[in-house]
């Protein structure tokens, strides 16, 4: 099952679209999920090894694969692949 990390800020405007996005889509295929701010430590560090210089950004099993919301098509799709 893939593991989706949201990595998110409080003050960004964009976050709780892309949050709610992946939360409803845990509806259509299950997968694990947590939510990481980028301020706390685990954040940080998650931020640093991948160079993540912007949030929402979206980590699948480990790896970064999406920066913003990402489309519905594209994430239904990594899903079912890395199931």
């Amino acid at each position: 099952m893939a593991k989706v990390s949201v990595l998110y800020a409080d003050w960004c405007s964009s976050c709780p679209a892309t949050k709610s996005f992946w939360k409803s889509l845990r509806n259509d295929i299950p997968f694990q999920y947590e939510e990481i701010n980028i301020d706390s430590e685990r954040g940080k560090e998650l931020a640093q090894r991948h160079s993540i210089q912007s949030v929402p950004t979206t980590l699948v099993n480990g790896r970064v694969y999406f920066v913003g919301k990402p489309e519905k098509s594209r994430a239904i799709h990594l899903l079912k692949t890395l199931k």
